[in-house]
């Protein structure tokens, strides 16, 4: 009986620290980009605004579905979520914020309600934000530094670029990518696929010594046919689409929530079976375009265009 109430013990405290891992979909929390760039968009899968390289830091302000409120920049816009990982307290330039309350709010000497008040903000004044730190902003504001609570803080909503050179600098991946090429050439980038079988996947790798999956369909591609984008969404959102009884050898094949928000590529070999590299743990490898891969099957990618 003992045994069995201090097991039940051990298993709630162990629950409730699984749970303090995961911020509340509401809670403010630092993170930052975990891939090559992340679009932010003005909206979800809305309009691109600009490219965050990887390591970007980000404001998390809700998490509560794929698409990630976040602030970054002094602007506030969406990116997908699986694309970010938690990053710890500190200190990271956000930008220009406003105040945004009836009348005043508190800075605060500490991120909490029973700190010490610097100082009174009225409506509307603009801030520096210079972090996040256990669900507050770190501002600082007429020459003193301090924490304001984030419902009182806001930032400019995000817009996309008006100029076509603007949105041409900021979307490098915009254009299109398609070449010309025969079946010889989709049997070359097939053979050439194929000896990299049994290469484990290593995020953010993109040579034979570790693939993820991005890194290995742009380095096939770039020694065969020519140059595609080296993240996942880019490849998508600069090749030809084509729908799954469309594909051919050699065609890319797209996974994720949305078309919005991919996730996963590989090359298609034909027969529903595709080369890709999975995942931590895994190689690279051959696998049937069935079960959850034909659920989150968003498309194909024609790069080769006979």
């Amino acid at each position: 009986m003992k045994f069995s109430k201090r097991l039940s013990r051990m298993m709630i405290s162990a629950a409730l620290a699984a749970s303090m891992l995961l911020p509340s979909a509401f809670a403010l929390y630092p993170a930052q980009v975990k891939a090559d760039s992340l679009y932010l968009r003005s909206a979800p899968g809305g309009d691109i605004i600009t490219t965050l390289p990887n390591g970007t830091k980000v404001a998390v302000i809700n998490n509560s579905n794929s698409w990630f409120k976040v602030a970054v920049g002094g602007k506030e816009g969406y990116v997908s979520g699986e694309f970010l990982t938690g990053a710890p307290n500190s200190d990271f330039n956000l930008g220009s914020g406003r105040i945004a309350c009836d009348t005043t709010v508190n800075l605060r000497e500490q991120p909490n309600m029973s700190a010490k008040v610097l100082t009174t903000m009225k409506n509307g004044s603009t801030v520096s934000v210079l972090g996040v730190y256990s669900g507050w902003y770190k501002v600082s504001f007429n020459g003193r530094t301090g924490y304001v609570h984030p419902d009182y803080l806001t930032f400019g909503g995000a817009q996309a670029a008006s100029d076509p050179e603007e949105t041409k600098t900021n979307e490098p991946t915009a254009a299109k990518v398609s070449y010309t090429g025969d079946n010889a050439q989709r049997g070359e980038v097939l053979d050439y696929a194929a000896q990299f079988l049994g290469t484990p996947y290593v995020y953010g790798g993109s040579t034979p010594s570790g693939f993820d999956c991005s890194g290995f369909t742009s380095y096939v591609f770039n020694n065969t046919v020519g140059s595609i984008p080296r993240v996942a969404q880019s490849q998508f959102d600069a090749i030809e689409h084509v729908e799954r009884e469309e594909l051919l050898p050699g065609d890319l094949v797209f996974f994720g929530a949305s078309e919005y928000s991919i996730s996963h590529v590989g090359i298609y070999v034909g027969d529903d079976q595709f080369i890709h590299s999975p995942h931590t743990g895994d190689v690279v490898k051959y696998e049937s375009l069935s079960g959850t891969y034909a659920s989150r099957f968003q498309g194909g990618g024609r790069v080769i265009n006979d």
